[in-house]
């Protein structure tokens, strides 16, 4: 039988999550550290050398920095994107919504551009294909959350359809400041700050384990297993 876990591929982490994380799950990277992003690529590179298809929307970072960032993990992105496995989506900074000056107008065309994806990733998941989408950065959201309350409904109503996939599993990456934002969207967040000096993480809203320490390294990050208890 296959298994309800996605296995990061982190194995501290893994652990701590009792497995992995489970599909249909939101789960929020939440960092004002450089290590959130290596944190993410981690997963998303893990994810996709086991044949998933990761949908990554770019909110903060243009598609070719995030490239940059994924090829210096020895990731083979032309392969990937190639093959249609990897793909970018900037809904905030295309031709369509860089020149619009009224939030409604915003707000309608990110609207479609989100219905779309919603059914191309339907189709992707009836056609048994496994999905990673990511979002690169909250703070957008929180944007348009203060333009336009009924966004948050949007928001929510997304993160109800993408817990109905069985075979979907959606990462957010947020600065801590927008903690509480992400802790709403998410069914759990991944938490990584500096404490003293010292680089640590934890899972929130999911695990009792506490804060525990873990090293970035040119191969990613990992997790301290013997503090995990």
């Amino acid at each position: 039988m296959e298994k309800r876990l996605f296995e990061t591929g982190v194995k501290g982490l893994d652990t701590i999550l009792g497995g992995g994380i489970r599909w249909g799950s939101s789960v929020t990277v939440a960092s004002d550290l450089q290590d959130g992003v290596t944190l993410c690529h981690q997963i998303v590179a893990n994810a996709l050398k086991r044949g998933f298809i990761v949908n990554y929307m770019c909110f903060k970072e243009a598609p070719e920095r995030i490239r940059f960032q994924m090829e210096e993990a020895d990731l083979e992105i032309e392969k990937y994107e190639k093959d249609r496995s990897l793909r970018f989506f900037t809904p905030l900074e295309t031709e369509l919504t860089r020149d619009l000056k009224e939030p409604s107008e915003l707000l309608k065309k990110f609207d479609k551009f989100i219905m779309k994806m919603m059914k191309d990733v339907t189709l992707q998941v009836m056609r048994g294909k496994k999905i990673l989408f990511v979002m690169n950065n909250v703070s957008a959201l929180a944007d348009l959350l203060f333009e336009d309350p009924k966004w948050k409904d949007f928001t929510v109503k997304g993160s109800t359809w993408l817990r109905k996939l069985v075979k979907v599993i959606s990462f957010q990456m947020a600065d801590l400041k927008d903690l509480e934002l992400a802790n709403s969207l998410a069914d759990f967040c991944i938490v990584m700050e500096n404490i003293d000096g010292i680089p640590y993480l934890k899972v929130t809203k999911f695990s009792t384990q506490g804060w525990v320490p873990y090293r970035s390294t040119p191969r990613g990050i990992e997790v301290a297993e013997e503090f995990i208890y």
